[in-house]
């Protein structure tokens, strides 16, 4: 009696699944739809931008990433459902406050604001971060020998994330690592954070720090042991400036690394400290393995350049001659102002400041248009050495030297002896494309010159600067001045002294504006260089972006036959930088206000930094 109802009604349930399977318009609750009419098709929204307001930059970087809602812009150029838009825009709140806790702020407040426009839905998040959650305690201990270490617990004390300072969570990682790092380079290879707790009310805005280290014992210095090379064993050993036994410092290896990296030997440099084969002593040896750069090397370049026009350079370098690290190289020249070629030969001494014993054969022509023109044959012996950032070279030098005048047809020639020391310093961030960087120069000479017979003795004093500074954002000043002075027994006429060891004024690294070597002393309308010398020029900088720039520059100086005809002449201009793979090309327009120096509008291209 019950059997058969129960099948009626499983064969009706059937019928309307399947009623409704083919009849969605049919189904309950639905309008049938007319004939002939189309379904209205749900509106997509395109999301055009996102805009975050009312942070700093790094803040607003971090929200903006961490908005799903932000993503559609790239992602979904055809738009998104009305509940997918829907369900992005009520997670906004949520997703700012996580991307501002790291920064401190932990009750923001947040508006979303829609503005259609023809493109698309543009939304802006309007920010407004609150009051920040600040350190409150701070515990920092070090426990064991480092907590006695005064360059330890410097980078203990001078911790940004300090007490009544906002609470920022990369800063206080990067106090952490900080402090582990000192305790890496002090020696403490033991060293383990015993705690690492941050306590943050939410309530109050406070947040309590605690952070606790065992440093362990300090390591010491082990002996340096150099891999077999294409050297004699022993000759690297002047530059391991430890002796085993003193405390440990990651410095020394650093130290040792530029210094086998100078001789210029090796193409690749490995220094390990062998950690593990520390006995009782806890004295940690080092091992030194490098590999070999290539033996010989070949240079060549074409040139161009406003001072010297179109020119060729070439050479040819030896990095060791055998297993003593002998060296020697040949290199040569030729522009439409000058020529010249020469040798070297250099023995490495590597004992206290390491340097090069050096002897070198030169020949040098200069004989730029309207300007007095030389022939010089050069022998040098000597010494330079370099430990950064100073390096000083001393040396004796012995040369004669053929001045000829083009306009006067006068012709002198000099034979001269001198003694020659250089210091010089120079720090730079980055050796290609520095943002800041210093450099100073000072060349003393004194010593003997025969000319035509007459013996007089001569000391000149040469310096040089360039400060290059960040002044903010995009911006940077570059000064640079140059001062020389001569003095000369007896007669200082033309013939007297020779033409390569005289001052001149002009040109691209100099006071733009006007000729190479056209600012000088003139008889007759040629520039025959002077005694004295005094330039100066600021520059500041802007860069558009990491590869172009512009510059605007006042160059001003003169070079004089004695200190009292001082009259300098200035240069402005301004001009375009670009920041090569290779270095810095300059493109320069200026105009030299003094026409009777030679004064007038001039383009200047350069190469590189005076750096």
């Amino acid at each position: 009696m019950t059997v058969l109802p129960r099948i009626g009604r499983r064969i009706v349930g059937a019928a309307a699944v399947v009623f409704f399977a083919i009849a969605p318009g049919l189904a309950p609750g639905a309008t049938p739809p007319l004939v002939g009419q189309t379904p209205v098709a749900e509106a997509r929204p395109v999301v055009a931008s996102v805009d975050v307001l009312g942070l700093p930059a790094a803040e607003t970087a971090n929200v903006r990433a961490a908005l799903g809602v932000a993503r559609l812009v790239d992602r979904a150029p055809d738009g998104v459902s009305q509940a997918r838009l829907g369900f992005l825009l009520d997670r906004v709140p949520d997703e700012v406050r996580a991307a501002l806790e790291p920064f401190g702020w932990y009750s923001p407040t947040v508006e979303v604001r829609r503005e259609p426009r023809r493109d698309g839905l543009h939304l802006v998040v309007d920010v407004a971060p609150g009051d920040p959650v600040l350190v409150r305690r701070r515990e920092v201990r070090v426990e064991g020998p480092a907590g006695e270490d005064r360059f330890v617990m410097r980078e203990v004390a001078k911790g940004v994330a300090l007490p009544r300072r906002r609470f920022v969570h990369a800063e206080y990682e990067a106090d952490k690592t900080r402090v582990d790092r000192k305790l890496a380079e002090r020696g403490y290879f033991t060293a383990r954070r015993e705690a690492s707790r941050v306590e943050v009310s939410r309530a109050g805005r406070t947040a309590d720090i605690d952070v606790r280290w065992d440093s362990g014992p300090r390591h010491a210095m082990g002996p340096a042991r150099f891999a077999p090379n294409q050297l004699r064993p022993g000759l690297l050993d002047p530059l391991v400036a430890w002796r085993p036994g003193e405390p440990w410092h990651r410095d020394k290896l650093v130290r040792l690394q530029q210094r086998l990296a100078q001789l210029d030997y090796f193409a690749a440099i490995q220094i390990t400290p062998a950690e593990d084969e520390a006995g009782g002593d806890l004295r940690v040896p080092v091992d030194i393995a490098t590999t070999p750069a290539r033996r010989t090397t070949y240079s060549a370049a074409l040139s161009v350049g406003s001072d010297s026009g179109p020119g060729l350079r070439g050479g040819i370098s030896r990095r060791w001659v055998n297993q003593w690290g002998h060296k020697w190289q040949a290199d040569g020249e030729w522009s439409a102002v000058r020529a010249g070629a020469s040798t070297a030969y250099r023995i490495p001494a590597l004992g206290g400041l390491p340097g090069w014993y050096r002897g070198e054969a030169g020949w040098q022509v200069e004989d730029p248009e309207g300007v007095l023109g030389f022939e010089r044959r050069t022998l040098r012996v000597g010494w330079r050495g370099q430990r950064d950032p100073w390096t000083l070279s001393a040396e004796v030098v012995a040369a004669t030297e053929d001045s000829r005048s083009r306009l006067r047809r006068l012709r002198a020639s000099q034979r001269m002896v001198y003694p020659e020391l250089t210091v010089e310093y120079r720090e730079v961030d980055d050796a290609l494309s520095p943002a800041s960087g210093l450099r100073l120069q000072g060349t003393l000479r004194a010593g003997g010159i025969d000319a035509d017979g007459q013996q007089r003795r001569f000391a000149q004093l040469a310096l040089g600067a360039q400060w290059l500074q960040p002044l903010g954002g995009r911006q940077r000043v570059l000064l640079r001045a140059e001062a020389g002075t001569t003095r000369l027994d007896g007669d200082a006429g033309f013939p007297a002294f020779p033409a390569s060891l005289r001052f001149f004024a002009g040109g691209d690294r100099s006071v733009r504006g006007y000729g190479y070597r056209e600012i000088g002393p003139r008889v007759g309308g040629e520039v025959l260089g002077g005694f004295h010398l005094l330039t100066a020029s600021a520059e500041v900088q802007h860069d558009f972006d990491d590869t172009w720039g512009v510059a605007a520059f006042v160059d001003a100086g003169d070079a004089t036959a004695t200190r009292s005809d001082y009259d300098p002449k200035v240069g402005v201009g301004v001009g375009l930088r670009w920041r090569s793979p290779v270095g810095l090309v300059s493109v320069d327009v200026a105009r030299g206000l003094d026409r009777e120096a030679g004064g007038g509008t001039r383009l200047h291209l350069g190469f590189g930094v005076p750096f």
